[in-house]
């Protein structure tokens, strides 16, 4: 039977270390960098706007790797998603995802200006076969969010939208989750060489099943938000969630 664990430090990689070795190989622990980037919205979103992003901020961590790899579902006749009704069209999700044994985790929590990207920390790990990883999105704390740019949400992204009719709003949108987002796909057969992870967070799906003309309440300065169980809220939610937004790499070589 396939075990999760969750990796705890030096005791805990020990044990995963002994476990993939009784499947045939040894592993060994190491570490790696993890880092976080994001890349910018290209032309007009599912609802016809075209979005600027002028800041994006997320509180992250912590992220967990596994062996389990994300097998996407596939059906001969689509489904209908009751979620394209309030977000837009539904997001490609794992099938039977089982995340299997941790292969190595980053345990700190950090507050990342997406646009400008930054270090997550250095993942605590093992060598071996990596399929996915877990990644926590969550409200911050005082100490994980000394500036206040997240307002005390997991993710504040702002911006301004504007679509063929003319129509422009200016916008400042939070979104906290439920859960961590999981099952996203790094697949890896890893050793000792150097390298990092490069997370890098995909705005245009986070912002691309909006419909801007259903936010409303603009401020005294002219800029709108998203109220709960609006449209533009739902499908903030659904973009976050969507694992497919996370693009991870491995990228070769020490770290600049």
């Amino acid at each position: 039977m396939i075990r999760r664990h969750v990796l705890t430090g030096a005791l805990a990689l020990a044990a995963a270390s002994t476990a993939l070795s009784g499947c045939g190989s040894e592993a060994e622990r190491r570490t790696f960098p993890v880092e976080v980037t994001a890349t910018r919205p290209s032309g007009a979103n599912e609802r016809g706007w075209t979005v600027t992003v002028e800041s994006a901020h997320a509180c992250l961590g912590p992220v967990r790797f596994f062996e389990g790899r994300v097998l996407l579902s596939s059906r001969s006749t689509p489904r209908f998603d009751w979620y394209s009704l309030i977000g837009g069209t539904a997001h490609a999700h794992p099938g039977h995802y089982l995340p299997g044994d941790a292969m190595g985790e980053v345990l700190t929590t950090s507050t990342v200006d997406l646009l400008a990207g930054a270090p997550l920390g250095d993942a605590n790990a093992v060598t071996g076969e990596y399929g996915s990883l877990e990644l926590t999105l969550q409200p911050p704390t005082a100490s994980t969010d000394a500036t206040g740019a997240l307002g005390g949400h997991a993710v504040r992204v702002r911006g301004t939208a504007r679509n063929a009719d003319g129509g422009t709003v200016r916008f400042d949108a939070v979104a906290d989750l439920p859960a961590p987002v999981a099952g996203v796909r790094f697949e890896k057969s890893l050793g000792m060489e150097a390298g990092r992870v490069r997370i890098a967070v995909d705005l245009g799906k986070w912002l691309g099943r909006i419909d801007f003309a259903t936010a409303t309440d603009p401020d005294a300065d002219g800029v709108y938000t998203f109220p709960a169980g609006s449209q533009a809220q739902n499908a903030l939610v659904r973009g976050v969630e969507d694992t497919t937004t996370y693009v991870v790499t491995w990228e070769e070589g020490a770290a600049q």
